[in-house]
């Protein structure tokens, strides 16, 4: 139990922190910007209670999408993922963050630091959240697949979507040999491709096609190492 001493420091502790937070109000769109102010506002986001945090999720209402995109303003955004769907204003504004970064998906899945919000999106994300990144990942599936950023986001969801809910991109991936052996001539493709096979998603399917296509797969250096994958999974 709480002894008062106890309690003392936490409500002092409280204080520090409504006292550092009122200081930030009004600021947080220009704190994001310099290189130590904004590990303040990502900390706070990170470690605080949603209600604590909703005047940095309004003042992002707008925003969202530069910040995404910023250097460091993506550390914010990325963490404002976990106040969604809490109830209350706080969290309304964290969601109203999410969905303008999610209307702008398809273009932050090939960006360097968009890509990271994405992420935590497929990681952490709502069902709903998560289907709006595989929408945005679909509608340029060959050319993300190939990408340097956008490929490692098709990793991050055959490991966190449902199988049901990526069936339409891994059919896509691997519908025709033609398709695989675009990937296989690309680093980028060779990752996702290694990803699928990796993640176990419609296992059956994917190791039918590769093993199809084991003679060309054997004649490179990578598509040595994916077959190797396919025969010890």
């Amino acid at each position: 139990s709480f002894s008062q001493q106890d309690w003392a420091s936490y409500e002092m502790a409280v204080f520090d922190t409504q006292s550092l937070l009122r200081d930030l109000d009004g600021r947080v769109v220009e704190a994001l910007k310099q290189p130590h102010a904004n590990h303040v506002i990502k900390q706070a986001v990170q470690v605080l209670p949603t209600d604590y945090i909703g005047f940095i999720a309004s003042e992002l209402r707008g925003h969202g999408v530069w910040a995404a995109k910023h250097c460091y303003g993506c550390r914010t955004v990325l963490r404002l993922v976990q106040h969604c769907g809490q109830g209350g204003w706080a969290s309304e504004c964290a969601e109203a963050v999410v969905h303008e970064v999610l209307d702008s998906a398809m273009d932050l899945c090939s960006d360097e630091y968009g890509k990271f919000v994405l992420e935590e999106v497929l990681r952490s994300g709502s069902v709903e959240h998560r289907r709006h990144v595989l929408q945005a990942l679909s509608a340029r599936l060959m050319r993300h697949a190939k990408h340097k950023h956008a490929s490692t986001l098709l990793e991050k969801a055959f490991r966190h979507c449902d199988e049901n809910d990526t069936v339409g991109i891994v059919e896509e991936l691997i519908g025709n040999a033609e398709t695989v052996q675009s990937l296989t001539r690309t680093q980028f493709g060779m990752h996702v491709l290694r990803d699928l096979v990796l993640s176990g998603q419609h296992s059956e399917r994917v190791r039918g096609v590769l093993c199809s296509l084991a003679d060309e797969l054997q004649m490179s250096q990578r598509g040595r190492r994916l077959m190797e994958l396919v025969a010890h999974p």
